[in-house]
């Protein structure tokens, strides 16, 4: 019942009105609005046959919504996030050309540990200009992520980067 209100919220009001996480990979309408937003002012729409009605309207949200639900369309939209992070950070431009050492030139450690950390600060790294990859790589180290229902002073918090390369070696050994 909570759940179901809460996107109705979402539905009428939009992500001011009510941003919370959905589904596996706990994303928030506010992020997949973003994410939305930046990959239709990229050359990327074209290249995958991948468009988003990206209007603040009842109907994009309820059909935003309806695909956030889908663990399909999570995976999806993860996809779309490391596309653009990769876009903006990599070693090549749209045409091939290397142009600076960037994400895929780190080691695949180094790789993951950035697009956990982006992933966990949300769209704001998926844009040009935020800053060089040592910058990111520096905050891949601090502890923001917590798993309390309200944060405190007192609340344990962890290095995002850390549990999203632990599942990874898990995910390794098996």
């Amino acid at each position: 019942m909570e759940t179901g209100s809460v996107k109705s919220v979402y539905v009428s009001r939009g992500s001011a009105g009510c941003d919370f996480s959905i589904g596996r990979f706990q994303m928030k309408p506010s992020f997949v609005e973003e994410l939305e937003k930046r990959w239709m002012r990229s050359d990327l729409p074209r290249k995958y046959d991948l468009y988003f009605d990206t209007k603040d309207s009842q109907m994009a949200r309820r059909v935003r919504i309806s695909r956030m639900e889908k663990e399909e369309w999570q995976c999806i939209y993860l996809a779309v996030f490391l596309k653009l992070l990769w876009l903006d950070y990599g070693s090549f431009d749209k045409n091939g050309e290397q142009t600076q050492e960037g994400i895929d030139a780190l080691p695949l450690k180094e790789q993951l540990r950035l697009a956990a950390t982006a992933y966990n600060r949300g769209c704001r790294w998926v844009n040009p200009g935020y800053g060089p990859l040592d910058e990111i790589l520096d905050k891949s180290h601090e502890k923001h992520f917590h798993t309390a229902f309200v944060a405190t002073s007192r609340t344990k918090r962890y290095v995002y980067a850390d549990v999203a390369l632990r599942h990874f070696k898990e995910i390794q050994n098996n």
